[in-house]
């Protein structure tokens, strides 16, 4: 039998954390610890080994993003979900930086908490979820959601903004598979609009409003090195399509090199 994944739950709410510990309790995980007090929460994390940390940004002692870096130094590091009412491009970015593999802004869906842990942990019939978690990290295998996120945060895309989660979807699959980058209105918009419980319109329209956001508050020197020329120049913004595809090959040319670096290193 394959054990349950287990989580360790850092919020200063009481409430919150009996709510989520319950909810996840259903949805089949197993709840070994709940904290407001994150320094407590290093002590529980070196004695029980759990799989996943969750944790609020606005903690005490110590804050979230401190509450990280304490953690880069553990032995069996479990994987780190920041929960938090914040909505901070600065936040998000740094929490990433410092060893958040998800940002998820409460309230959410319980239901894609649940997709985006199984995610990270992995999923066999014959292997305990810590070891096949073990083996991805010994094979070098990166997170492509967490490479997502921090490319559209880096190039200015806030994750308030709607279409942020319709473009970090719409990357992963261009990434996973490059042909539908050539079918954006036959199968990514309608796939993304199924997923969200929208329409397909909103969806292409919501992409074109963030694509707008970052060209009008991004980093120009990161979106030319993207995109390969001035975004002040006279072609203008990408269509939806282009956006999509570039970042997709961007992060595919960046993972077939450190591939290719392991492959060496092997």
């Amino acid at each position: 039998m394959q054990e349950k994944i287990k989580i360790i739950i850092i919020d200063e709410q009481h409430d919150y954390r009996n709510s989520c510990a319950e909810r996840l309790s259903e949805l089949g995980y197993d709840i070994i610890a709940s904290t407001s007090n994150p320094v407590k929460a290093l002590e529980l994390i070196k004695e029980s080994s759990p799989d996943i940390v969750l944790f609020d940004i606005v903690l005490s002692p110590i804050d979230g993003l401190a509450f990280l870096r304490s953690c880069a130094s553990l032995q069996n590091k479990p994987h780190m979900i920041a929960v938090s009412s914040i909505i901070s491009d600065t936040v998000i970015r740094e929490a990433m930086q410092y060893g958040a593999e998800y940002y998820i802004i409460k309230p959410f869906d319980f239901n894609i908490l649940d997709e985006r842990i199984k995610r990270m942990c992995g999923k066999s019939a014959s292997l305990p979820v810590k070891q096949i978690s073990e083996e991805r990290s010994d094979a070098g295998e990166i997170d492509l959601e967490s490479q997502v996120t921090s490319l559209i945060l880096e190039i200015g895309i806030p994750a308030h903004v709607k279409g942020y989660h319709y473009v970090r979807t719409a990357i992963i699959m261009a990434v996973e598979n490059p042909d539908t980058i050539n079918a954006v209105t036959k199968i990514v918009y309608p796939t993304i609009a199924k997923k969200y419980q929208t329409s397909s319109s909103r969806v292409e329209r919501a992409i074109r409003h963030a694509i707008e956001v970052a060209w009008d508050r991004g980093d120009i020197d990161v979106l030319n090195g993207i995109f390969g020329y001035s975004i002040n120049g006279n072609r203008g913004k990408p269509t939806n399509s282009e956006f999509i595809a570039m970042l997709a090959d961007q992060l595919r040319l960046k993972n077939k090199q450190t591939n290719a670096k392991i492959s060496l290193r092997i």
